[in-house]
């Protein structure tokens, strides 16, 4: 089997993603719109919906926050329900927009499509730092357990910054 040469949408792509990988945004961005302009010139009609939902990661991951970006991706995964990296770039999304529950939702269907999507499990690793609630028998929102996890975790970084200064 031969090797088929990339086009020019797959090699800016490719581009765009290892420029995501080194934190250069910009290029990143600038790689992703050109892969986009690529494939109308290679003759699509749209664009993969691969190509919006990066170009929309990296729109948020540049600004911090992006309405177009969240809209890109978004509307990404509407229109290609069936891959996990674009359910995975949306839950990245969501949680630099502060939504939570939609973020680890996008991640859940994302490892409900492929159960072990490296991506997804480094992000879930990433933020899933909680300790178990301080009264287990309530639950983990309730008024009470935020306080006494707010209080824990106070005095879990003055003894740990206490005994670092020790040593």
């Amino acid at each position: 089997m031969a090797n088929t040469p990339m086009t020019p949408s797959e090699t800016a792509w490719r581009g765009g993603v290892q420029a995501l990988e080194r934190r250069n945004y910009k290029e990143s961005i600038s790689l992703f719109q050109q892969a986009i302009e690529q494939e109308r010139q290679e003759g699509a009609k749209n664009p993969k919906m691969k190509l919006i939902s990066y170009l929309g990661l990296a729109l948020t991951l540049s600004q911090g926050k992006s309405e177009e970006g969240l809209k890109l991706c978004e509307q990404a995964v509407k229109r290609e329900f069936f891959d996990p990296d674009l359910y995975c770039n949306l839950g990245i999304v969501y949680l630099r927009h502060r939504m939570m529950a939609p973020a680890f939702e996008a991640f859940q269907k994302g490892l409900n499509l492929k159960p072990g999507h490296v991506r997804i499990l480094d992000e879930l690793e990433k933020y899933d730092r909680r300790g178990e609630p301080v009264f287990t028998f309530l639950p983990r929102g309730h008024l009470l357990n935020r306080m006494a996890g707010r209080v824990r975790y106070r005095l879990r970084v003055l003894f740990d910054g206490a005994a670092a200064q020790q040593t």
